[in-house]
């Protein structure tokens, strides 16, 4: 391994140490997720038993994949708002800046902090939906879906996250911007995984496509805020 990729690695693992240090001081992050997320998840499932006749409850249930996703993009809009506001304070991000790293260590840092929290989050979440649906969420191939699904997500989040932390709208255009952006990736994710869900080993033919297209939205999102994150930090 060369000099050159050992300092950059080395600048990335501490952009991803001091968001976990920050957020282990203050637990703004993780808190405000979860708290929120665990808030949509009983309301879907007191919607889900009040609406559905029985007779059609087992259908509902088949649609709580489109529940679980729904959480994680509201939930992780949230997060990405946050951490990007956190590094508003107190000049943190000019004090980032001017530190002798490469601008796309501190994008893909951030990238990286930002899905360990979404994906702990997930995590707890997942039984609470298990519990809520009966529905298998705990097999292998959905948590490897909602992994490129939710690092494409936070790929493109952080970089629209840091062009609009500095406007007064933020919290607002956050989600406007962020979620038409990510709605293919997340629908091809959710279709994937609610594949694996509703039968443990699908034909491939069923979800290559819809698992091919979140990997490229994975790769397109990531080379771009590789790419220009440094133009969108110092405007």
């Amino acid at each position: 391994m060369s000099a050159q990729l050992s300092a950059y690695l080395a600048a990335v693992w501490a952009i991803i140490w001091k968001d976990l240090t920050m957020e282990r001081h203050t637990r703004q992050i993780l808190s405000v997720m979860l708290i929120f997320s665990l808030a949509v998840a009983v309301v879907f499932n007191f919607a889900l038993g009040a609406s559905a006749l029985s007779s059609d409850l087992a259908a509902a249930r088949n649609a709580s994949m489109g529940f679980l996703w729904s959480t994680i993009l509201l939930a992780g809009t949230l997060g990405l708002n946050r951490t990007m506001n956190a590094e508003q304070e107190n000049f943190a991000l000019e004090g980032i800046l001017v530190s002798p790293i490469d601008r796309s260590a501190v994008y893909l840092g951030k990238v990286l902090s930002t899905t360990l929290f979404t994906m702990i989050v997930e995590a707890i979440l997942l039984p609470v939906f298990i519990v809520f649906f009966n529905r298998p969420f705990y097999r292998p191939p959905i948590w490897g879906v909602l992994f490129l699904g939710t690092l494409g997500f936070v790929a493109a989040g952080i970089l629209v996250a840091s062009m609009t932390s500095r406007s007064r709208s933020s919290s607002v255009l956050l989600p406007v911007l962020l979620l038409p952006l990510s709605l293919p990736s997340v629908m091809a994710a959710a279709t994937a995984a609610s594949a694996f869900m509703l039968a443990e080993m699908p034909a491939w033919a069923d979800v290559a496509f819809p698992i091919s297209l979140v990997i490229a939205f994975d790769v397109l999102m990531l080379t771009a805020g590789l790419l220009t994150f440094h133009f969108v930090v110092e405007e």
